[in-house]
């Protein structure tokens, strides 16, 4: 499906319209990712690395520079007809799914929670839009590594989950879950009019143990625990959910709730198992 007015190419909409720099997106003076060596900078890091040993988020308000935001936002609903839409019930234990008989009905590995989603692949999202702008800008590639304590890292070269945008609309949600990777970094666009909680119980569990009492607790309505950060539009969020069980509560209101998801590696070249790509987007890359 051609998302350009009128038959015209990508190229040709990029000529019309000014391609926005990274100074025009990101607040570099509130977050001087081009001074590298600054002491502002590293203060920002230094700062980083407390709440994220602490309770294994970190937000970066402000990000996006304010006047930016829309732009990131008009892109995003300009894809919403291209997006795969999600809508099941799934358990959190996703390690335990190979495995789900040896456990008894009743065992909290079978709960579920619904989710609700329409996830737009990245290769929809254009090459020459704000969000690709930002995701690659090798500057903020650096930066998560140092933020995340990793000598190097790399943009991931998988055609459909480098770089996503999910949309949120009324009703929908995004079920208790625990992430594959050791961290995610996201790029809060626009949040909903009410709801679109981001909530996550911090490492509720450990490599040794999977603490079902507490998991259960949670599913059964008690709160102890859980924690809810203040996400702005234009918030910068890397989080770590191996071990820390997150869902976003239901969107109510008009107004969707709209995220960008971009991904790393240690390694280069990496692209995720067919699986992972038609889970997410439907398909799988060619």
């Amino acid at each position: 499906m051609n998302i350009f007015p009128d038959g015209q190419s990508e190229q040709a909409m990029s000529q019309r319209q000014p391609i926005p720099s990274v100074h025009d997106l990101i607040d570099l003076d509130r977050y001087p990712l081009d001074q590298p060596d600054s002491a502002e900078l590293a203060s920002v890091i230094t700062d980083a690395h407390e709440t994220l040993d602490d309770t294994g988020v970190c937000l970066l308000p402000g990000f996006v520079r304010t006047e930016a935001v829309p732009l990131l936002v008009a892109e995003a609903e300009s894809l919403m007809d291209q997006s795969n839409r999600q809508d099941r019930d799934d358990i959190a234990f996703g390690h335990y799914r190979h495995c789900l008989d040896t456990f008894p009905d009743s065992h909290v590995v079978h709960r579920t929670s619904s989710f609700r989603i329409n996830h737009i692949a990245g290769d929809h999202v254009s090459a020459h839009g704000p969000l690709r702008t930002i995701y690659h800008w090798q500057q903020l590639t650096d930066f998560i590594a140092r933020l995340t304590r990793h000598p190097v890292l790399h943009r991931v070269a998988d055609p459909l989950l480098d770089c996503n945008v999910t949309i949120l609309g009324p009703g929908d949600t995004h079920g208790w879950h625990y992430d594959g990777n050791h961290f995610s970094v996201t790029l809060m666009m626009q949040t909903a009019e009410d709801g679109g909680r981001f909530e996550f119980y911090p490492n509720i569990s450990n490599p040794d143990d999977d603490n079902f009492p507490a998991v259960e607790r949670l599913y059964d309505g008690d709160r102890e625990g859980i924690l809810t950060p203040p996400l702005e539009a234009g918030t910068l969020n890397i989080f770590r959910g191996r071990y820390s069980l997150h869902h976003v509560t239901p969107v109510t209101g008009e107004r969707p709730r709209i995220v960008s998801i971009v991904s790393y590696h240690q390694q280069p070249g990496m692209i995720f198992p067919a699986a992972t790509q038609k889970n997410y987007t439907g398909r799988t890359a060619a």
